[in-house]
């Protein structure tokens, strides 16, 4: 597959990056990520500048911005986005992006910290692989011990320079010729206020011939707060990524194919987490442990296919992101 940067887009020999930050109530873990990121150094030729989005109509985290500018060697810029939810300001980015005229943009989570010679393994990877898009590994720092009964996902396991299909926004590099209207004028669905908008993006541009990449060598670290991976907050956020699932397919396939997709799946799930849970009551009664770790496992899998069946309705409104875990 050629990509869109080789093809037609600027040249990977330099050019100015716009690490873009959105952020959310969160001011104290927004001061570590920009700690981490003012000071990241590029090979010559290239140059960067912070990007800080605050998706909020009060400036909470503008003091801080400006705290971080005063010192930083590099420009630090301030933005907000009144309009609450993920895709309005990840559209904001691109919107910023475009006007100051950034070749690339860099994507991280106000909840996380870039390591040392996290951006130059960036922009060395699409340099060496001709890449449109380039995705680092995440490491999670966790606050408190995870429920037994939790599966937490492992960053990939493959080398730099592996070709993937899609990617999320926690930690990545994209050329803005996808975003731009000479290039394939990409934007977040707005529609996708809870989740799943990073991976719909990626996807549509990998379809449309963008080359996505894994930096393995680019590492971000996340903090994860207690609140994050209470039981509560685990299954709805399981609840939650079904139903992005589903309401993505049908945005994309349309109501029909997505509900001969998900349809049937979400009411097995459903069913089948009544099911299991009959013998997990059972086993509860003899071993807590052994039967608490299966009850919530199929509460996880009702709750998969509540998601999916939420998210195929026309009046889902979910509201997971409602509340903000961190300070």
């Amino acid at each position: 597959m050629n990509s869109v940067v080789a093809s037609s887009g600027p040249s990977v020999a330099g050019g100015v990056v716009g690490i873009c930050v959105c952020t959310a109530q969160r001011p104290q873990m927004l001061r570590r990520c920009l700690e981490s990121l003012v000071t990241q150094e590029l090979p010559q030729g290239w140059s960067f500048e912070v990007c800080v989005i605050e998706n909020d109509a009060e400036p909470r985290s503008r003091a801080v911005v400006e705290a971080i500018a005063g010192q930083a060697p590099i420009p630090v810029r301030y933005y907000q986005e009144p309009r609450r939810g993920i895709p309005f300001a990840r559209n904001k980015t691109i919107e910023v992006s475009l006007a100051n005229g950034y070749g690339w943009m860099a994507l991280i989570d106000d909840d996380e910290a870039a390591r040392p010679g996290w951006l130059a393994h960036l922009v060395a990877a699409v340099v060496a692989h001709r890449a449109d898009v380039a995705n680092g590994p995440v490491h999670r720092i966790f606050h408190a011990p995870l429920p037994d009964w939790w599966k937490s996902l492992k960053p990939l396991a493959a080398p730099t320079g592996h070709v993937l299909n899609e990617a999320p926004t926690n930690n990545t590099l994209l050329s803005t010729r996808l975003v731009a209207a000479g290039g394939l004028g990409l934007r977040f669905e707005e529609a996708l206020t809870f989740g799943y908008e990073d991976i719909d993006f990626f996807a549509r541009a990998h379809k449309q011939g963008a080359r996505i990449i894994w930096v393995a060598e680019a590492i971000v670290d996340e903090e994860i707060p207690e609140t994050r991976i209470s039981p509560w907050r685990l299954l709805r956020r399981v609840e939650m990524q079904a139903a992005s699932l589903a309401f993505a397919s049908k945005l994309r396939r349309g109501a029909f194919k997505a509900t001969l997709r998900f349809g049937p799946k979400g009411a097995r799930r459903a069913v089948e987490g009544v099911i299991t849970a009959i013998p997990a009551a059972i086993v509860w009664l003899f071993n807590r442990k052994a039967g608490r770790r299966m009850l919530f496992q199929s509460a996880q899998r009702s709750l998969k296919g509540i998601g999916n069946l939420r998210g195929l309705t026309t009046s889902f409104k979910p509201d997971y992101y409602n509340t903000i875990d961190g300070n």
